[in-house]
């Protein structure tokens, strides 16, 4: 997913990955990217970073659509008695202490069965890793998309925006939406601005 980024793109995808854990979350999604877009907007042309939102705008338009701020995993396990601390600390004397590490990195193998899908949330939440949403697998890829028809060798951070905005259902273009920008005009300003 990362192998033709550029260093502005890497270093937004970073920015990106420090918001997703500043508000708790345990995935990187598109509204991390749009933060993250807000903070670098010099890596941006001049008329798209004009044309976009403030990054408080934006906050506050995540915050109201995830129905305030986001909780913290380990204390919603400690309502129901759980101290996410011990039970980290229990596995690394157990297991050794590289076994958290060990166990985020571990692919689960299991013969294909429909109904029962491997799902990682306990040991990621464990491990303390971090997922890509979906959503930001396809901007990636639509990012790749808008180099290729460029004709660039990398992609750059206006082309992973437009990777974005071409996501119909990210949350990045609901949140754009909510604070009144319309997603098909920044595509416009950033292909105006490629050209």
């Amino acid at each position: 997913m990362f192998e033709r980024c550029d260093s502005n793109t890497m270093a937004v995808f970073e920015t990106a990955l420090s918001e997703a854990r500043r508000l708790g979350h345990n995935y990187v999604g598109t509204e991390h990217l749009l933060l993250a877009l807000l903070r670098h907007r010099e890596v941006l042309p001049d008329s798209v970073a004009a044309l976009l939102p403030g990054e408080v705008d934006v906050s506050a338009a995540l915050e109201s659509a995830l129905g305030g701020p986001p909780s913290d995993d380990a204390q919603l396990l400690k309502t129901l008695g759980i101290d996410l601390d011990g039970v980290r600390a229990a596995v690394r004397q157990t297991f050794g202490g590289d076994a958290l590490e060990r166990l985020g990195r571990r692919r689960v193998h299991q013969p294909w069965q429909p109904w029962r899908r491997p799902h990682r949330r306990c040991m990621s939440l464990l491990a303390g890793a971090m997922g890509v949403a979906p959503r930001v697998k396809q901007a990636f890829e639509r990012a790749r998309q808008d180099a290729d028809r460029r004709q660039r060798e990398t992609i750059d951070p206006a082309g992973l925006l437009i990777g974005m905005v071409e996501v119909e259902d990210a949350l990045s273009n609901r949140l754009l939406h909510e604070v009144g920008i319309d997603p098909s005009e920044v595509r416009r300003a950033v292909l105006d601005a490629a050209d």
